[in-house]
């Protein structure tokens, strides 16, 4: 009877995940601007190059860094569309997604890079190109191990991290220089951002006497330290510079089923 029951709560949970993932809208599988595209010389389809796993410290420090792109990108659709940054998107559980893992049972989730809730429906109104390159922009996701995108560990808390700071990443000018406004912004949001690593890499560090593990979550932290407050603002003009010229349109208002980034 015992037994039972267990196979009663596992069938449940994986009901409501399901539910969960059917909840999100299924965006368009476009690799992002720092990916490198797939190319037939490689020898795997173009689907296994999609779901590769990628590296849990770059996947980490790409969730920071794509942040302030991302802060960059509504700066500029706010400036040309006359919505506020802070009403664009809402912070929240994701409703968007480009792909499944497709490796859910070797434990490898699609984990999203920036995770918001919904866009302002008034964007698709006012621009219906940018509506849907940010929707596909929100919705990419990278593969991972598990661990670094569950709930209740660090993916989680960058997840919060991500939908509780968007007003202060608004509150940050990438239109011009690096001023000791926005780089006071720029270093709050990155303690914040490292504290949770730090967390993450001591809590681990303890409960394993693997030394390679060890070096790995030190890898880690190094990886996240190594991007500074210069680099972070200037992925945030990149990201204000891709809106303005076109490029983010021209990228990701298309249907293209490639790689991630």
């Amino acid at each position: 009877m015992g037994s039972m029951h267990i196979l009663c709560a596992i069938w449940l949970l994986f009901v409501i995940i399901n539910l969960n993932e059917c909840n999100r809208t299924k965006t368009d599988v476009i690799s992002d601007v720092a990916s490198a595209v797939y190319e037939e010389r490689l020898n795997e389809t173009r689907l296994e190059y999609q779901r590769r796993v990628r590296d849990p410290n770059k996947h980490i420090s790409i969730r920071l860094l794509r942040y302030f792109v991302f802060g960059g990108i509504l700066q500029a659709i706010s400036e040309d569309t006359g919505i506020s940054r802070t009403e664009l998107v809402t912070g929240g559980a994701s409703t968007r997604q480009d792909q499944y893992s497709g490796k859910g049972i070797e434990g490898i989730h699609a984990a999203h890079v920036i995770r918001v809730s919904s866009i302002n429906e008034k964007l698709k109104k006012e621009n219906e190109s940018l509506y849907t390159a940010l929707a596909n922009y929100i919705g990419h996701t990278q593969n991972v191990v598990k661990d670094v995108n569950v709930w209740r560990g660090i993916g989680g808390n960058i997840d919060l991290f991500q939908s509780s700071n968007l007003t202060l990443l608004a509150k940050i000018d990438f239109s011009g220089k690096l001023t000791d406004l926005n780089k006071d912004i720029v270093l709050v949001l990155q303690a914040t951002f490292r504290k949770i690593v730090d967390t993450y890499v001591l809590m681990k560090s303890y409960k394993t006497s693997d030394t390679s593990k060890k070096k790995e979550l030190e890898d880690m932290k190094e990886t996240v330290y190594l991007v500074n407050e210069r680099m972070l603002f200037e992925n945030g003009t990149a990201g204000y510079i891709m809106v303005k010229d076109g490029n983010f349109t021209k990228r990701y208002n298309r249907k293209r089923s490639r790689s991630n980034g």
